[in-house]
């Protein structure tokens, strides 16, 4: 009686379960026909322009296995005919050359090129190159020449020297800073050297 009683046993659990299982599904399950509604077309930013459009967005583009630039943004559009991300909120981190040096840079507003033409910020633009610190009111950063273009109000800044002109051009690989219009330098002491 003990092999059979516990068979017996299985299948009254079983059939509660299936029972119990039915009951609590039809009072709380979801129905097929209860779950199929109208799917809105989301909010875009500008419907004609862009293909794409999301909220709090990473985006990683590389080439060769190496990352090439990490953008992250409030929202965004994405423009596949042009191939441009146009963006509110930008933070993008640029990697250059063989070692990698990190180019950090944020805005209101942007676009990053997904064809390698760079980037374009305005709006607040502020941002960092190892010790080299940056403001302006527009960035346009060029990656293949490894130069950023400044505009309106622009404030550099590292440990040696301080600049404030409208227009400033700076090479990311020589660490040359281009004035280009109304400037205002100041240059730390132990920088100069003086002819013996």
């Amino acid at each position: 009686m003990g092999r059979t009683g516990l068979i017996l046993s299985l299948v009254l659990a079983l059939f509660l379960g299936l029972v119990s299982g039915t009951l609590l599904g039809k009072k709380y399950g979801v129905f097929p026909h209860m779950a199929r509604g109208s799917v809105e077309r989301p909010l875009a930013g500008d419907e004609d322009q862009s293909d794409i459009s999301a909220e709090e967005i990473e985006l990683i583009q590389g080439t060769g296995g190496d990352i090439e630039w990490i953008l992250r943004a409030g929202s965004a559009d994405y423009d596949q005919e042009e191939g441009l991300v146009k963006a509110d909120k930008p933070r993008v981190t640029y990697y250059l050359g063989r070692d990698r040096k990190e180019v950090f840079v944020s805005a209101l507003h942007g676009e990053v090129s997904q064809q390698g033409k760079g980037l374009k910020l305005w709006d607040n633009v502020k941002g960092h190159y190892g010790d080299m610190g940056l403001i302006a009111d527009r960035l346009d950063f060029k990656p293949k020449e490894n130069l950023l273009f400044l505009e309106g109000n622009v404030k550099v800044q590292s440990p040696a020297v301080y600049i404030t002109s409208n227009r400033v051009k700076v090479d990311l690989v020589t660490r040359e800073i281009m004035i280009e219009d109304g400037m205002e330098a100041l240059i730390s002491p132990d920088m100069v050297v003086m002819p013996q």
